[in-house]
């Protein structure tokens, strides 16, 4: 099963969010790199020291893509 990156989260909420709604459609994903549980908390809200890609199945890239192209809809 070969897995290709869907896109680039900046911090622990919207790698959170963006798992959460691929899980929901039923399209598994790994986050990869950034250890999601170790966040900080200052005056930009939520972050990570380091970016997190989202992976996806490569049959699943083209749904999840229009998964996520939609979400501001």
């Amino acid at each position: 099963m070969d897995f290709v990156q869907l896109t680039v989260c900046w911090n622990a909420l919207e790698a959170g969010l963006v798992k959460g709604r691929l899980e929901t459609a039923g399209i598994p994903c790994v986050l990869q790199g950034g250890n999601i549980s170790s966040v900080e908390i200052g005056n930009g809200g939520i972050s990570s020291a380091f970016a997190i890609p989202v992976l996806v199945r490569a049959e699943d890239l083209d749904s999840a893509r229009g998964l996520l192209d939609t979400k501001a809809n």
